[in-house]
Formats: structure tokens, sequence, C-alpha cells
């Protein structure tokens, strides 16, 4: 199972500390860490994932098994809505048009949704796991465009062993559907 990058983790401990979310729906769970993270940071009363695949930790109340594309049809209508969402490096393994539907679909469950991805599309591919390849790139001014971005930040990766320069930026935006 892939994992996040490890430098992103302060940038989204910092928003789960202030918006201090009550309930949490984590897409893409992976491992379980962010569930695990927004109890301790935001002491969140409930965490619910939702992945393709069981999330390594048990840390959720409840584990919803399908693709996030079928949102509506995976989760149940209640809870109706959650103070959080976390979509942590899961846009970019969807087409374009496919992300833009599933923020259409958080922002109807969530009051917030937090997005971490990379700046622009990073190319990659991994044997056997295709809801592992990345399939688009965004750029943080898209998301202010259809929704109303509360918060975004884009900040360095790993360095250049060699040039020392930044590479790998990633972009977090914290979204919340137009007043």
């Amino acid at each position: 199972m892939p994992t996040s990058e490890h430098w992103q983790i302060p940038h989204i401990v910092d928003v789960l500390q202030r918006e201090r979310p009550r309930t949490v729906l984590d897409v893409g769970a992976g491992w379980g860490k962010y569930g695990l993270l927004a109890r301790e940071y935001a002491d969140a009363e409930r965490v619910d994932a939702l992945d393709v695949i069981r999330p390594r930790y048990p840390v959720y109340d409840q584990v919803h098994i399908g693709d996030a594309l079928d949102l509506d049809r995976v989760l149940p209508a209640e809870p109706a809505r959650y103070d959080l969402a976390l979509l942590i490096d899961v846009i970019e393994h969807l087409e374009k048009a496919d992300g833009w539907r599933l923020l259409e679909a958080l922002t109807r469950r969530a009051r917030r949704v937090l997005v971490a991805t990379p700046w622009g599309f990073r190319r990659q591919e991994i044997a056997g796991l295709p809801y592992e390849t990345h399939r688009s790139g965004w750029y943080p001014w898209e998301f202010g465009r259809r929704y109303r971005a509360h918060l975004t930040r884009v900040f360095p990766g790993h360095y250049s062993r060699r040039l020392g320069l930044p590479r790998l930026w990633q972009i977090l935006v914290l979204l919340g559907a137009r007043d």
C-alpha cells in the first residue's frame, strides 16, 4: 500500500487543530494515519473512512469500502454531513472531471473539504495498483474558481541533494461550498 509523503503531515495537523472538526470523513484513508491524527489533534468524536480497501490500522468508527466516485451510493444517507472531509493525496488519481465531481459530492456531505495534492501533474504508475496511477494535475488557483477557499498553502517537499532547490511542491487547500 503506497503512502503519502511525511513532510505534509504538520500542515494537515495545523488545519485539524484550527478547524477542530467533531466529525471527519477520510476519503482514501490508506494506512489510517490521518484518522488517528484527527482523533489526537482535533479531538474528533467520529472519524469514518472511505477507501477501495480496508485501512491498515483500525482507527475509524465506520469504514466504507468502495470507489470514492460512487460516494453517494457507498456512504449511508446518515450522517448527512461531516464537519470535515479529508482528501489527502487522492484527487490526482482521478481524471479532472471526476475530481471536480468528487469535490461537488464532498461539499454536499461536509462543511469543509481539505485537499492535499501535488502541484501540477506528477507522473506515477504502480504495476498492479490502478488506483495509484496519477491521472490529473492541480493548481491552487483552480479551486477558488468553484469553491470558497478558506485556506490555501503551497509548500516545498523533498529537496534535491545536488542543487539544494525545492522540488515536488504540494498544495493544501481548505474548501467550502460557495455561499
